[in-house]
């Protein structure tokens, strides 16, 4: 099925600000701060993140076709298909680890004609993210993603709501890459990993949280990314331990 912008609402700068625009601490803003319950007369201290998500999950080998369909599919995202595909086969370059075939690194297209994104790929987790511009910046690589970061934010937050520092976590959004390659964290890569890194290492609410009206540990905010692929946020509504 092709996909346009006037579809998705989603130009090329969105996309590829997506893919990268997380720092080199994983994009995550992490914050203690201060908030005020009517209904237990006090407050309570909380951390806030967002726009964590790791980048693609990307678990292949060498000659496996649908590593391609994948990419002219998010290419498909901002422009029709026909169009991904010729993209995908003439500017991505996908490199194999010789021994195991497994993929280890890709080289792609970036916001401007002369940019290109190298990702490092590690057990199908992309862990590394530079961008170079080949025509102003030779030979300079600009780190703008590493996947540590986000887990090192994760333990921090948890670290904190066990200690007592914070009470419960909000986030804004954007904590998986997309739904197309599952929804729920039965299936899906991306949840399945939030649920490892953060969800089930929170304690359940204590009774003041309860008393608050307060029955969680992790309350979301779905992004743009929670709905690409799962329009109607079905990953986002599936129960998880929060």
């Amino acid at each position: 099925m092709t996909k346009n912008s006037a579809s998705t609402g989603i130009d090329r700068r969105t996309l590829v600000s997506g893919m990268a625009a997380a720092s080199a601490l994983g994009g995550v803003l992490s914050t203690t701060a201060q908030a005020q319950t009517t209904a237990a007369g006090g407050g309570f201290s909380f951390a806030a993140c967002g726009d964590s998500r790791p980048m693609m999950y990307l678990p292949y080998k060498q000659g496996n076709p649908d590593l391609v369909e994948l990419f002219v599919e998010m290419f498909g995202l901002v422009m029709p298909e026909r169009v991904a595909e010729a993209v995908v086969k003439r500017d991505v370059k996908m490199i194999f680890d010789p021994a195991t075939k497994e993929l280890i690194e890709v080289i792609m297209p970036f916001m401007s004609k002369t940019e290109v994104m190298t990702l490092s790929v590690d057990q199908g987790w992309v862990t590394r993210a530079t961008v170079e511009d080949v025509k102003l910046l030779p030979g300079v690589h600009r780190e703008m993603f590493q996947l540590q970061g986000g887990d090192w934010v994760a333990r921090e937050i948890v670290r904190d709501v066990k200690v007592g520092r914070a009470k419960f976590v909000v986030n804004s959004g954007d904590v998986v890459w997309w739904g197309n390659q599952g929804l729920s964290i039965n299936d899906s890569p991306y949840w399945k990993r939030l649920n490892d890194t953060m969800l089930k290492q929170l304690p359940p609410p204590d009774n003041e949280m309860r008393a608050a009206g307060l029955e969680g540990r992790w309350f979301l905010s779905a992004g743009n990314h929670e709905v690409w692929g799962d329009p109607k946020i079905a990953g986002t509504l599936t129960p998880c331990r929060i």
